[in-house]
């Protein structure tokens, strides 16, 4: 098991391929945007995305920080989950990642650190929590409309311009997101314009700001919206951060310096674009 922790500043993103070891990965303070295949992922401090080995991904970072990554090679991951998921940071599994990141290495051929490794592995399949997703259609015509949407959330009452330029009428794009993603349109641009919300909370914009600027109609609206999708209201959500790590965020270097520990030479490091 191998662990490395790099500063980023907003904005930053890589694409991995794949990798021949399995990751846990985590921003502390800030948060990422995980895209897998055809879903996307919003993930704050509070929570990690396992990917297991040879999964390809794409992650970027909202807001200052510390990215984390914690690898484990092929054969120790045999008892983790073969798919991605997210990962609740327990008060226990931050210590345990707190201990690799300053050890930089766990070597199971060592007696103590062999049990840190089956610990943090417990923890890993033990905390999976579910992810606020944006599944993507595979239609060409829904596809244009959710990368629209994407963009920049529409605000209500303006699909008509969205079907025009996707090219096909409201009630064909109704359909194919229900049938592609399991949302109906209204719901599936609903969570977009959160997740661009929380990108932009991320980031140290005001709640009133990202409200308005997703296309909401009124702060109120917009708390009232993210209270039903986390369970609490934006303030508290970012709030959810150990104060140790995010010490580190303000202090962070450019994205491009590893501060502990190394990459495997089998995952390909990221690249700044």
């Amino acid at each position: 098991m191998r662990a490395v922790a790099v500063g980023f500043s907003s904005g930053y993103r890589w694409r991995s391929q794949r990798s021949e070891w399995g990751q846990l990965v985590r921003a502390s303070p800030g948060m990422i945007r995980v895209r897998i295949g055809d879903a996307h992922w919003v993930v704050p401090p509070h929570q990690g995305v396992w990917i297991p080995h040879d999964t390809p991904h794409e992650v970027e970072m909202s807001g200052k920080g510390v990215l984390q990554r914690v690898y484990v090679e092929r054969s120790t991951a045999r008892s983790l989950a073969s798919t991605p998921g997210v990962v609740s940071i327990s008060p226990l599994l931050r210590e345990l990642l707190r201990r690799v990141l300053r050890q930089g290495t766990l070597d199971r051929a060592i007696r103590r650190e062999r049990h840190l490794i089956d610990i943090m592995l417990d923890e890993f399949s033990a905390e999976r929590a579910a992810p606020l997703e944006l599944p993507m259609p595979s239609d060409p015509r829904a596809r244009r409309a959710a990368e629209r949407m994407r963009e920049a959330p529409p605000a209500p009452g303006t699909r008509s311009t969205l079907s025009r330029e996707a090219h096909a009428s409201t009630r064909t794009l109704e359909r194919l997101f229900r049938a592609e993603t399991g949302l109906s349109l209204g719901a599936w641009q609903q969570r977009a314009r959160l997740m661009r919300a929380m990108s932009m909370l991320a980031d140290g914009a005001s709640v009133t700001a990202a409200g308005v600027a997703s296309g909401y109609s009124s702060t109120s609206a917009f708390v009232a919206a993210f209270r039903h999708a986390t369970g609490i209201t934006p303030g508290r959500y970012f709030r959810r951060r150990e104060s140790p790590d995010s010490r580190s965020g303000p202090e962070a270097p450019a994205a491009s310096s590893v501060l502990r520990g190394s990459a495997p030479t089998t995952a390909r490091r990221p690249q700044q674009k």
